[in-house]
């Protein structure tokens, strides 16, 4: 932890907004935002002219009809229970962010809420906070005035969309600007940062040119919330009297500035409230990172919804260090221009973003001719073989494959910071050949303001999610189940404390004393491995961790990530349980990827799918017949042959699905799988599969289930004195023949590969670490398979429910 260990051990605290307000008084005349639309930038605003706004609508807050927003008196121990709420519910925006600094400044709490929720969701908040001012996206107020009549206490909506454009961007004076920006700033290097501000010239375009059909609609809904006795209102109008009078109220470093709702992946949304002090511990500890001090913030693509705690902290950063925050169009079809255009050199973005661009990127090289895509993959190969040394330089110095491809996603790219998961280490990996970039990978919550732990600059291993960010953060593991705190590496829950947690849930008592250890260390729910140097390797979420009836744990996580690594799958979400020999999945899959994979696989005569039909004919009730799940079965088995997985790890039964998954099913605002929705809705698929182990248990010979089809297996299973042997249909031995059956030579070699896997832990130094990784996979992925059930606690598991121990859990302290 060299990163770490080089802090100081506590911050002088001093409210953020005083770093904003010197940064905009030293840069006044740089660009702070740029709005993009149809991958051009559109809408843009200095520092001076967004701080006025900032100001303004601060003044707005506290003197609107006299009294501004009023305060109210809460059931709950922080701010004494006296709040004043400004609710924002909406996408990433210029004046999504004007509004969250002007409430910080004026001593309003923000109520924050993803725009992806469910409307039910966003009025049963409402109502629990009793809000009555709310700050929205005009494309959601028709969805609130729908439930009017439920919610009470809700007063005034102000609207965040700018309804005029008055202002037009022309690139045409770069080369004067940046003269003047060299002379001043000594700087003449190429674009970066927030050069983009010497590129533009401002010209007034006459008078207001508005948004007639966004004007329009405005006006229709103003009247309809006037009959119901509710103002409409523009922020764009709230803020037109200008004013550079900035006072911050309440600096107290342990007011609440922001109640965060959560993505609800596992239930309903709680509010985490945040103070001033959490914030402020989160930007100085990535302010002093080593990754902000290699490369510089100068410039970055906000796409990530900024509701979400990752993505508000690193538009606060950006502002901090005085660069240039572009906020994306909000049209996927515009995405890859937009990063393009942005010409930003450190991206972040969350594991589905970069499994999307990687996929593209190796799709498009799968369509190259037969030579060249050899050539491609082959130099590729080289280079990863060399671990980017100096043989790898002199080939890409040669051929600019990294180059080429680069250029044409962003050429300034120098780095990717992935959070909100685990973004697979060989996807992450790859992704690093094939731009020529630096991953980094951090791990936080919305509970902990932001990344907690995550790499240093120098950081080579993908497996691993890298230290303490903050100097005063504290973690340790505490036995769960099998995982254990008091291994050679300590593995299991992960505890954390550090001045950067959140201090409770809003209105949930309860749900907060359930969140805290009684020495008041956080329980983060995820399952960890705290290696030798102290950093940190996830390995899945508690509730991903299941255990099969043979006592066998799963990682279901682990296993989403590997398999969602195939082209054509956009998601996959495993599942099992103590009643079940083997693991299911859902297939989530792209139509048209699938169709090239069968393309390229001269599938297409077999299957009768043609570039013309495929829309219709990769429909759910067709990609569950036999010739499309052993397809989708044999690729998957050909990303598992590649690890060091037991066969448990094999799934055998998947149902496969085209439908669309977005934020209004499966998946939350920052793409994560709300896993017990996809397991409701397919409740069908996962009931037919576990009537087959039943029947199994019940003396019946059953095997695979597709559909509603069975199909006959084999899996010979050495646990005690049981074992099957059971019939295997010919197009599953085709693709599991080399991984279903174990022999006892193989039980031999799994113990072998158990104590390697424990000399490696304790002995062997890192150099030579790297060499076995390289031939036997992973040590962290080895240590996974090794966390099997002990004689004892099988005994104690005779009826195939989960073994928990009672006692008081171990704990392995790591004080950074």
């Amino acid at each position: 932890m060299k990163d770490h260990k080089k802090k100081n051990s506590l911050y002088v605290y001093k409210h953020i907004m005083k770093f904003f307000l010197d940064k905009y008084k030293s840069i006044p005349n740089e660009i702070a935002l740029v709005e993009h639309s149809y991958g051009e930038p559109q809408n843009y605003i200095t520092y001076d002219n967004f701080f006025r706004k900032v100001s303004s609508f601060s003044h707005t807050l506290n003197t609107y009809e006299g009294k501004g927003i009023e305060s109210k008196k809460y059931n709950e121990k922080q701010n004494n229970g006296i709040f004043k709420l400004l609710g924002i519910y909406g996408s990433n925006s210029i004046n999504w962010l004007a509004s969250d600094l002007s409430a910080m400044m004026s001593g309003v709490t923000t109520l924050v809420m993803h725009s992806k929720f469910s409307i039910d969701v966003i009025v049963d908040i409402l109502n629990e906070t009793q809000l009555e001012w709310l700050c929205l996206d005009l494309d959601l107020v028709e969805g609130l005035l729908n439930h009017i009549n439920e919610l009470p206490h809700l007063k005034n909506l102000i609207i965040l969309d700018t309804l005029s454009k008055n202002k037009e961007i022309n690139l045409n004076k770069e080369e004067n600007n940046n003269d003047k920006k060299n002379k001043s700033s000594g700087n003449s290097t190429s674009v970066k940062g927030n050069d983009l501000s010497n590129m533009i010239e401002i010209t007034c375009s006459g008078p207001l040119e508005y948004d007639k059909e966004k004007l329009k609609k405005y006006n229709e809904l103003k009247k309809k919330c006037e009959k119901c006795g509710k103002k409409l209102m523009l922020f764009d109008d709230m803020t037109k009297t200008q004013t550079k009078k900035f006072t911050i109220k309440n600096e107290d470093p342990d007011f609440v500035t922001s109640i965060v709702y959560t993505s609800g992946t596992s239930g309903k949304p709680k509010g985490v409230m945040l103070s001033n002090k959490n914030i402020y511990n989160q930007l100085f500890s990535l302010y002093n990172h080593s990754v902000r001090e290699r490369y510089s913030f100068k410039n970055h693509l906000s796409y990530l919804p900024i509701s979400h705690v990752f993505e508000r902290t690193f538009a606060y950063s950006i502002l901090m260090y005085g660069g240039t925050l572009n906020v994306w169009g909000k049209d996927i079809n515009y995405f890859s221009k937009d990063i393009y255009n942005t010409k930003e050199n450190i991206m972040g973005g969350v594991p589905k973003v970069f499994c999307r661009i990687y996929t593209n990127i190796m799709t498009e090289i799968d369509n190259l001719p037969s030579p060249k895509r050899r050539l491609v993959r082959k130099i590729l190969s080289l280079r990863k073989s060399d671990h980017n040394g100096p043989f790898s330089k002199f080939l890409e110095s040669i051929f600019h494959i990294s180059k080429k491809i680069k250029d044409k996603v962003n050429p300034n790219l120098e780095i990717i910071l992935s959070g909100g998961g685990k973004l697979s280490p060989d996807i992450a990996e790859e992704f690093c050949y094939l731009l020529n970039i630096k991953y980094c990978q951090g791990y936080g919550l919305t509970e902990t303001a932001g990344a907690i732990l995550g790499n240093h600059a120098d950081d080579e291993h993908f497996e691993y999610i890298g230290g303490p960010i903050a100097p005063n953060t504290k973690y340790k593991v505490r036995t769960w189940e099998t995982y254990k705190a008091t291994d050679t590496l300590p593995k299991g829950e992960l505890l954390i404390k550090s001045d950067s947690m959140f201090s409770g849930y809003f209105l949930e008592k309860e749900c907060t004393k359930n969140a805290f250890t009684d020495d008041g260390y956080f329980k983060t729910g995820d399952i960890v491995q705290i290696n030798d140097n102290g950093s940190v390797t996830f390995l899945d979420r508690s509730k991903g961790l299941v255990k099969l009836s043979q006592g066998e744990y799963i990682e279901t996580d682990m296993l989403n990530n590997l398999y969602s690594q195939i082209t054509f799958v956009n998601f996959c979400v495993v599942y099992g349980d103590d009643s079940m020999d083997g693991p299911l999945g859902i297939i989530s899959v792209d139509k048209y990827l699938l169709f090239i994979s069968l393309k390229n696989d001269n599938m297409l005569e077999k299957t009768g799918v043609t570039e013309k039909n495929y829309s219709e004919k990769l429909i759910d009730e067709t990609l569950n017949e036999t010739i499309y799940i052993d397809y989708v079965k044999g690729k998957m088995m050909e990303i598992y042959k590649k690890t060091n997985l037991n066969r448990y790890n094999v799934i055998n039964d998947i149902y496969i699905t085209s439908k669309q998954w977005d934020t209004t099913n499966y998946l939350t605002p920052t793409f994560k799988i709300k896993r017990f929705n996809v397991f409701k809705d397919f409740s069908f698929y996962i009931d037919a599969v576990k009537k087959k182990y039943e029947e199994k248990l019940s003396g019946s010979s059953t095997g695979s289930m597709n559909n509603g089809e069975r199909c006959e297996k084999k899996d010979d299973i050495k646990n005690g004195s049981d074992n099957e042997n059971k019939r295997i249909s010919k197009s599953q031995l085709n693709g599991l023949n080399e991984c279903a059956i174990k022999s006892e030579e193989e039980d031999v070699l799994e113990e072998v590969q158990k104590a390697l896997r424990k000399y490696e832990e304790k002995n062997i130094t890192q150099g030579v670490q790297k060499q076995l990784r390289r031939s036997n996979g992973t040590s962290m992925r080895k240590a996974r398979e090794g966390s099997l059930l002990n004689s004892n606690e099988r005994e104690n598991d005779i009826n195939g429910k989960r073994y928990i121990k009672e006692t008081v859990p171990e704990e392995q302290q790591v004080n950074a």
